[in-house]
């Protein structure tokens, strides 16, 4: 009789939790470093002690990996009681998490990692395909398999406010910062899954509220045209209010053709990479 499969992800993944409860996933929370803290992801700190840090004392926080041990231990929760897992973790091109967790996976059976080659809940979206597979029946190492051709269609885009985290972090250079600031350029992002590469792409130009606006509606375009209908992401960063992010997300459900809208906050990993305001649409090619 085959093994029951749990679907694991590092915490960047940033699914609600009522999805991972409808999924039956699990996360492994990355560690947060902000001054003089260590504190895992949405478990002992959340984006708004990042933003509070942040406006108080112009702290920029770090991301560390969880180490091998506790790795192990997360997946022998699982392997302990008969089942087998599939773990999707951050890109390696964004952290070592990956890295860790396959060295982890090496000393134990029954446990596969796979490099989800994206970033927040484009990781999230492999995650679901992958509980998917589990509930059509298939066994741990041929989920892990099927998703090395599945990430290639996840399509995650951000649109950045600005660029202050990324500068203040040593991923961008402060005055390109600077000049984006000064001229009101908010730059939008896409993640490809197929190589983890990040393609800069349409700038936006005015106020914020007129570049999210912008934003959304072209990104309401290129799903209905590319993207698989099943389901579709919309999420924002925990610092904008309601009265902002609820109209939004009204113009997204009536402007996707998607049968699944899911909307919600990112947490902690992905704010200290991108700050404030940062909007993102995640959907599957087709």
């Amino acid at each position: 009789m085959p093994k029951p499969v749990v679907i694991t992800a590092d915490s960047s993944a940033d699914l609600p939790p009522e999805v991972c409860a409808e999924f039956g996933i699990h996360f492994m929370p990355i560690y947060i470093c902000l001054e003089d803290r260590v504190d895992k992801d949405c478990v002992d700190i959340f984006p708004e002690d990042i933003y509070a840090a942040y406006r108080e004392r112009g702290a920029i926080p770090k991301t560390a990996a969880p180490s091998i041990a506790e790795y192990r231990e997360f997946f022998e929760g699982f392997t302990k009681q008969g089942a087998e897992v599939v773990h999707i973790s951050l890109s390696h091109k964004f952290s070592s998490c990956n890295q860790v967790a396959l060295v982890a996976a090496s000393e134990m059976e029954g446990v596969h990692v796979v490099d989800s080659m994206n970033f927040c809940t484009g990781s999230g979206m492999l995650c679901i395909q992958a509980a998917k597979l589990r509930d059509q029946g298939l066994a741990a190492a041929e989920i892990a398999e099927k998703l090395l051709e599945v990430r290639k269609k996840v399509r995650a885009i951000y649109m950045l406010d600005n660029l202050t985290f990324f500068s203040k972090s040593g991923r961008f250079p402060p005055v390109v910062a600077m000049c984006a600031s000064m001229f009101n350029i908010h730059p939008s992002v896409t993640i490809d899954g197929s190589n983890s590469g990040v393609v800069v792409g349409k700038k936006y130009r005015g106020k914020s509220a007129q570049a999210r606006d912008a934003f959304v509606g072209d990104c309401i375009r290129k799903f209905n045209d590319s993207c698989e209908p099943e389901l579709c992401f919309f999420m924002r960063t925990p610092d904008i209010p309601a009265q902002v992010y609820e109209p939004m997300n009204r113009i997204v459900k009536e402007g996707v053709k998607a049968d699944r809208l899911i909307t919600g906050d990112v947490g902690c990993t992905v704010t200290a990479h991108v700050g404030e305001n940062c909007w993102a649409i995640v959907g599957m090619e087709k």
